[in-house]
């Protein structure tokens, strides 16, 4: 095998790991996603429908790559020579946002800055795009007629400079008023007379504050108003705009972001709203309602299940993407080979372990086959067993460390690695019990779901299916430990419902221990510091001293909060970056392109973020080798 051809098939590879390092302004790239896209569920085609819309997904199953493909065939339509497969003579200008962007790095709670780089990013885009697909004839004359455009300019500078245009953000303002008094007194003795004089001198400054609102900012009638008049001008028929990365902004600016969009859903400006969000890390504030205002499209594999009549054939259609997906990019690269060539052991075995491995992340198809191509290049230039299981290896090993920092950072609360070590500890009670027996799933009841959120965001268990029944009775949602961790830990993974649904596989009896972790509904519970068991207010509420039964030691309170999982309101991209680079020894330390590889987000996000906020508090140690920075945590 040739050099050229071992490099299109890394290329081709490390292409499946995320699209973010895509230019918009590069029809090239764009033209090349869109030949090896893979669109198993008609995700673009709801993408594209006239109405406003979130795209839900674990971090690294396609968010990215699917409104980069619909800002694409947006696109088709106002280039000459192209033509879209999702539209006929509409013409569509999009507009896409990164909202990583408009998160100021220093004052990330500072809401006022977040709206202004909101605001200057649509503009910027709105007027790029005009720009470029506009003719240089028809552009001049578009000006010319066009104040509307003129006006963005000075909105722009409005914003940069603070001047007072209407009422959107709230800023406060001081009056000083001093007032001075004087007293005095003075007693006078002589031999002639004895006096009193008095002259009020007592000098008393004072200080009053009041406070008042200014307003300064933008009103976002005004604003759009003028973007319907610049794209009725210029004879555009919607305009799509695509917000990435929602889930990157922390809590309240989530919150306070999602107020301006609500002003954009349904303002009859032919404008429709497409956003992406992480599972479970996205909140649209009270004003936005999931279902009237904005609807869902998912892409998570459990989400499909129903639709696909069950677990086993959704695992197949999967599989079936994976073969879709790396043929696609092998003709994509000019590879010259078909998947199968590059293989030495049977090509569905091999398919079947990525599967069950990556459940539905393409991220984690794209770290798989990276890491075994590596190995194979070593030896044959071909992919067996050992290869793949090296590179499934690898990945849940990238994974679990940005857990294991993360904790160790006490970014994620200490009491999860209690409740994962016994989530694993009863699965080797089964297998120990039976080793020819499955012990790789578990039924969790729907009102425990969010307990595992921490876990399925990085990839240590996979909610597969909702509303299973169990052989016992009732239903309950379906997860399973990660396939590479089972083979670690030699428990047999279950293929078919029948190895699932049995009562061993009802994890109740142990996550009802860590209740008192996340109930907000009980006064108080009390924890054992060292058998672990937990006791309600009632069951301890006689006794002064509150004592274990069981080892007499002295009981801990529980203190019942909502507990936030991130310290500092870290966003959960911001947790597995540091929470990578906290397990990382100075021999180990990695670039900020390898990082954003691992986690799955931008280089930008990964050097900016550690180079400028996390070094110089310590949280981060930086190594420069040939100018470039290195990462490391200890």
């Amino acid at each position: 095998m040739d050099n050229k051809t071992k490099i299109n098939i890394k290329d081709a590879f490390d292409s499946i790991l995320r699209a973010d390092y895509l230019s918009i302004d590069r029809i090239k790239d764009l033209n090349q996603l869109s030949d090896y896209y893979v669109d198993p569920f008609n995700t673009i085609s709801s993408i594209l429908q006239k109405q406003d819309n979130f795209i839900s997904g674990r971090r690294g199953t396609g968010k990215t790559t699917a409104l980069l493909k619909g800002y694409f065939e947006c696109l088709k339509t106002l280039k000459k020579g192209e033509e879209s497969d999702y539209f006929h003579s509409n013409k569509i200008l999009p507009l896409y946002i990164d909202l990583s962007n408009c998160n100021d790095l220093f004052e990330k709670d500072n809401l006022a800055l977040l709206e202004i780089h909101f605001v200057r990013q649509l503009i910027d885009s709105l007027k790029r795009q005009i720009e470029s697909v506009l003719d240089e004839k028809f552009l001049l004359l578009f000006k010319k007629e066009n104040p509307a455009l003129d006006d963005l300019d000075i909105i722009e500078k409005l914003l940069v400079e603070g001047v007072t245009v209407s009422k959107s953000k709230n800023i406060a303002a001081t009056d000083k008023r001093i007032s001075e008094q004087t007293d005095s007194f003075a007693l006078e003795v002589t031999p002639e007379k004895m006096g009193i004089s008095a002259q009020i001198s007592d000098k008393n400054e004072t200080e009053e504050i009041r406070s008042y609102n200014q307003t300064k900012g933008l009103n976002i009638q005004e604003f759009l108003n003028k973007i319907k008049d610049i794209i009725k001008k210029a004879k555009i028929d919607y305009v799509y705009l695509f917000l990435d990365e929602y889930s990157d902004l922390n809590n309240k600016s989530q919150v306070h972001l999602a107020g301006l969009i609500k002003s954009l859903l349904g303002s009859k400006t032919n404008l429709f709203i497409k956003i992406g969000v992480i599972t479970d890390r996205f909140d649209f504030g009270s004003n936005i309602i999931v279902g009237r205002d904005i609807f869902h499209i998912p892409l998570d594999l459990n989400e499909h299940v129903e639709r696909l009549g069950g677990l086993s054939p959704a695992l197949n259609k999967f599989e079936e993407l994976i073969l879709e997906l790396v043929e696609k990019r092998f003709a994509a690269f000019n590879v010259g080979l078909k998947f199968e060539d590059i293989l030495k052991a049977n090509k569905s075995e091999i398919v079947s372990r990525i599967a069950r491995e990556s459940i539905g992340v393409t991220r984690t198809i794209g770290l798989i086959l990276q890491n075994a191509w590596k190995q194979a290049e070593i030896g044959t230039n071909q992919i067996g067993f050992s290869e793949i299981n090296y590179g499934i290896r690898a990945a849940r090993k990238t994974y679990f460390k940005q857990y294991e920092g993360a904790v160790k950072r006490k970014l994620i609360p200490g009491f999860y690695n209690d409740m994962w070590n016994a989530l694993i500890g009863k699965a080797i009670q089964e297998k120990d019990k039976h080793s020819d027996r499955p012990a790789s799933h578990l039924l969790v009841d729907p009102k425990r779901n969010h307990y595992l959120n921490v876990f399925k965001e990085n990839f240590m268990v996979h909610l597969l299916e909702e509303g299973r029944s169990s052989k016992y009775g009732g239903n309950y949602n379906l997860y399973s430990i990660d396939y590479d961790i089972c083979l670690d830990l030699n428990i047999k993974y279950a293929e078919s419902k029948d190895q699932y649904t049995g009562i061993r596989f009802i994890y109740d009896d142990v996550l009802s221990e860590f209740d008192g972790y996340f109930s907000t509904e009980q006064l108080k519970s009390y924890k054992c510091p060292k058998c672990g068991r937990i006791y309600q207010e009632e069951e301890v509420s006689q006794a002064k001293v509150k004592r274990c039964f069981e080892d007499d030691e002295k009981l801990e309170e529980i203190v019942h909060q909502e507990f936030e999982v991130t310290d500092g309101n870290f966003a959960e991209v911001e947790v597995k970056i540091l929470g990578l680079i906290a397990m990382l020894k100075i021999e180990d330390n990695m670039s900020a392109v390898e990082i954003a590889n691992s986690v799955g987000c931008s280089r930008q996000k990964v050097s900016g973020w550690c180079s400028r906020v996390l070094a110089p508090k310590g949280d981060v140690l930086i190594e420069v080798k040939n100018g470039k920075n290195y990462y490391y945590g200890e």
